[in-house]
């Protein structure tokens, strides 16, 4: 039979290996704690910046749609346009975009028109950020003499329809949920208010 002295000192040493013990797992949980938010962390970053990069990356698509439809409508309320009005519906156009960058939008301007039964585009310009005026380059969808998938009864006698483009190439903040470069692009189309087409001076067409 056990001593009955002893049993305080039993009492003791279970006591002690149990705080021991206790202290032990405490520290295993706090190790593993530590582990998994060194695991979780960098993840979670990436999340973080991801979310922001995908919500500036649609902000952004909404403005090019905002632009292109700008750019449309405010040429369709003119009968005739130079480059320096088309510069004009450029610069108020571009401020669609603040607080981004709105220099590196391309914003073309075209009429198209009917010619033998079929809409293909008469004239138009891209304009730049300096405000001049070019042609567009041969392989654009808007280049003089392309075919473009208009309803041809939307077009009156020797009217046209105008058309307004913007095309943004928008650079990622670097994360990997949106790759580093993309295009965006929109086209509206309108017929014109004032007139049955939408001219260019130094172009001749009919009805211009």
């Amino acid at each position: 039979m056990q001593d009955s002295a002893s049993l305080p000192a039993t009492n003791v040493r279970r006591n002690v290996a149990m705080r021991f013990a206790a202290r032990t797992t405490r520290r295993a949980q706090t190790g593993v704690s530590a582990v998994e938010f060194a695991m979780i962390a960098p993840l979670m970053v990436l999340l973080l910046f991801g979310s922001a990069e995908v919500s500036q990356a649609v902000s952004v698509d909404r403005k090019v749609t905002l632009a292109a439809s700008t750019l449309g409508d405010l040429a369709a309320q003119t009968d005739r346009v130079t480059c320096t009005d088309l510069a004009q519906l450029a610069n108020v156009t571009r401020g669609v975009f603040a607080p981004y960058n709105a220099t590196t939008p391309s914003l073309v301007v075209a009429t198209v028109a009917l010619q033998s039964g079929v809409p293909k585009v008469e004239w138009s310009q891209q304009i730049d950020s300096t405000g001049g005026c070019t042609n567009v380059n041969s392989s654009h969808p808007l280049r003089v003499g392309a075919t473009v998938p208009v309803d041809t009864a939307l077009f009156s006698t020797n009217g046209g329809i105008v058309v307004g483009e913007v095309t943004l190439q928008y650079t990622s903040m670097g994360t990997s949920f949106v790759s580093n470069t993309i295009t965006m692009q929109e086209r509206f189309y309108f017929r014109p208010r004032r007139s049955a087409k939408l001219c260019l001076t130094g172009v001749s067409s009919p009805g211009c």
